[in-house]
């Protein structure tokens, strides 16, 4: 599809269906998609590597025949280490060009496990042997990273384990680690040795998703549904042979691996990847108008998170012509970020919305259709996304209306094949292969999804999944603590922060930060350690007895608006803020203002304009304003 014919609406769609997903399908495997880039573009760039994310530097820049080359290589020597299409290649390392050559290489060879290096050693334990994992990647020794001193002290603890390549360290073979780059080089790089024949349904990955202490929670998924999404996303964000994306995100997490990996890469879209943090690195969103001047960068973007401080960084004298849009997903994004983005530099701020589960993706923004501040777009084609009654997920039940806020369902070429473990599946996929995502959301008139809330539990701090549950099992096991209730505190960087509520042991002795300490020494994933924690005397009670959770989160909204707010104190207002629940967004805020000074002294249009723009920058959040 050309530039001409960007897909704008939900027509457009409806006309790319008029022929069956199995007779358009580019590709039975993702290795096959990456072949046929390879063949198109053998000396166009691939990857660019910054080394630092200094537009200073010199970069590393891979062609697509080195970039397939060594996927080959890679997939070879997998192979010739006892790896089959079942078998299980998990990996440990940063963004690097090896950990491009080691996914792919693994889903040419088997299936592929990224995992999180920033969890503890023990969450990584048990990842590997929930999926059974034959060989391990890992980076090596590194005096900023942990990963290979976590390697070390679990490769004892995975019995499957029979071999371990170490990036950027040396090999010991009688132990059974060997170097990456010295090993991979000894393997032929023109064709897969396996001469393996790839089935669409074949097993490509899993990827953790959700909160993985305990056992963990592995989803699959087939080459089909990673070709699909390549597939639609590359039609839909306008990428082409020649453009260029920043893709800083990691490769465990699905945004990494997809959008800013695969998908552009299948569309001849060269990815610039800026330091082995990506975006995670402060440099780089200094220096992100410099590096879209300097490497003609089409598309850039990141997690919403990002956007906050890359709204704040000037353009100064870049020239950044080059560039077509901002591109984002992996938690919802605040408007008031959205509009500061497109407003400006004058340029569209494309959005995905999706779940692992989803390989990615259930809504997304065309490229070429109208953008719609607080929509996470229309559904894709082959898809078909609806909304369904909160008490009840049964597929038999009346799709909502327009407008009307119900759960998001999603049926599709892109639905995961379950969890590793199918008895994860119940409530989340239905017999009739609905994946229940567990949002709240309604569409408008045109099809535009908005997503509202969440109807499941989840704390998602910056595209990080956080299960409560893991920080009140850890919580309650202290001898002061008789209950416990995590929810998630708005935040205007990180979308949402974990805070524990906490109804102490009478007479207990135990101070909040003894209890911190406590926390942040045994819940296993740092992001998950509570941010604050505050003690009532009772914790709400529903009348069958369970923690009424929403209370806890309009108190803790009430909290951080009414800290964000106490600014106008000094300007002659009090400030009264009410938190409670709103029908259309989530969290609806009443904020009620008196003046302490003679009246009508205050310009009010200039005040409110200022309340909105501070609680405009956090999602789900509907405000009223009312003066006394």
């Amino acid at each position: 599809m050309s530039r001409k014919e960007l897909i704008s609406g939900l027509e457009d769609i409806k006309a790319l269906e008029t022929k069956p997903w199995e007779e358009i399908s580019p590709a039975n495997s993702t290795y096959e998609l990456l072949a046929s880039a390879a063949q198109k573009w053998p000396d166009n760039i691939a990857i660019n590597f910054l080394p630092t994310g200094s537009p200073d530097e010199d970069s590393i820049e891979i062609t697509y025949r080195q970039m397939f080359g060594r996927i080959n290589q890679t997939a070879n020597m997998f192979n010739d280490f006892g790896v089959g299409h079942t078998d299980t290649v998990s990996f440990l390392l940063p963004l690097l060009p090896q950990a491009h050559f080691t996914l792919w290489g693994a889903e040419a060879a088997g299936i592929v496990n990224p995992i999180n290096f920033l969890f503890n050693a023990s969450q990584i334990a048990g990842l590997l042997n929930a999926a059974k994992t034959k060989v391990l990647v890992a980076l090596g020794p590194h005096p900023m990273l942990d990963i290979w001193q976590k390697v070390e002290s679990i490769m004892d603890q995975v019995p499957t384990l029979e071999a371990i390549f170490v990036v950027g360290g040396p090999g010991d073979e009688k132990k059974g680690i060997y170097s990456f780059d010295e090993t991979v080089a000894k393997y032929p790089g023109d064709k897969l040795t396996s001469k393996r024949v790839f089935s669409p349904d074949d097993i490509a990955s899993y990827f953790h998703t959700g909160g993985t202490t305990g056992a963990p929670k592995l989803a699959m998924r087939s080459h089909q549904n990673e070709v699909f999404v390549s597939w639609v996303l590359g039609q839909m964000w306008d990428f082409e042979q020649g453009d260029a994306l920043v893709a800083g995100l990691p490769l465990f997490h699905v945004a990494g691996a997809f959008a800013c990996g695969l998908i552009p890469l299948y569309k001849g879209t060269q990815i610039v990847i800026p330091s082995p943090a990506g975006v995670r690195n402060p440099a780089v969103i200094e220096n992100m108008w410099q590096l879209v001047e300097k490497y003609n960068i089409t598309h850039t973007g990141g997690i919403p998170t990002n956007f906050v401080p890359l709204n704040k960084v000037p353009v100064g004298g870049c020239d950044i012509s080059c560039l077509k849009y901002g591109v984002t997903g992996g938690a919802a994004l605040p408007v008031q970020v959205e509009k500061e983005f497109c407003q400006r530099l004058n340029r569209n701020l494309l959005k995905v919305y999706g779940a692992t589960e989803a390989t990615l993706l259930l809504a997304v923004s065309p490229a070429g259709g109208e953008q719609k501040y607080g929509s996470t777009g229309i559904r894709a084609p082959y898809t078909q996304l609806k909304t369904v009654r909160i008490e009840t997920v049964d597929t038999t039940v009346a799709e909502c209306q327009p407008n009307e806020i119900g759960i998001v369902m999603l049926k599709g070429p892109n639905v995961f094949k379950g969890y590793l473990d199918s008895s994860r599946n119940k409530g989340v996929l239905t017999e009739e292969g609905w994946l229940n995502t567990g949002d709240l959301g309604y569409f408008d008139e045109d099809g535009y999804l908005f997503i509202t809330g969440r109807h499941k539990d989840l704390i998602i701090r910056s595209g990080h999944n956080i299960d409560p549950s893991i920080i009140e099992e850890v919580a309650v096991q202290h001898p002061a603590v008789e209950m416990a209730a995590a929810v998630g505190r708005p935040d205007d960087y990180a979308g949402e922060l974990p805070v524990l509520y906490v109804q102490m042991q009478s007479d207990s002795g135990t101070s909040i930060e003894q209890l911190q300490d406590y926390l942040a020494e045994h819940i296993a994933e740092r992001p998950a350690v509570p941010k604050e924690i505050i003690v009532l005397d009772n914790l709400p009670m529903t009348a069958v007895g369970k923690i009424f959770k929403p209370e806890l989160r309009w108190d803790i909204a009430q909290k951080q608006f009414a800290r964000d707010l106490a600014f106008l104190n000094e300007k002659g207002l009090d400030v009264l803020v009410n938190v409670s629940e709103s029908k259309s967004k989530g969290l609806l805020c009443k904020v009620s203002l008196e003046e302490t000074v003679e009246k009508n002294k205050l310009n009010q249009s200039q005040i409110k304009e200022e309340i909105a723009a501070i609680i405009g920058r956090y999602q789900f959040v509907e405000l009223e304003i009312a003066w006394l």
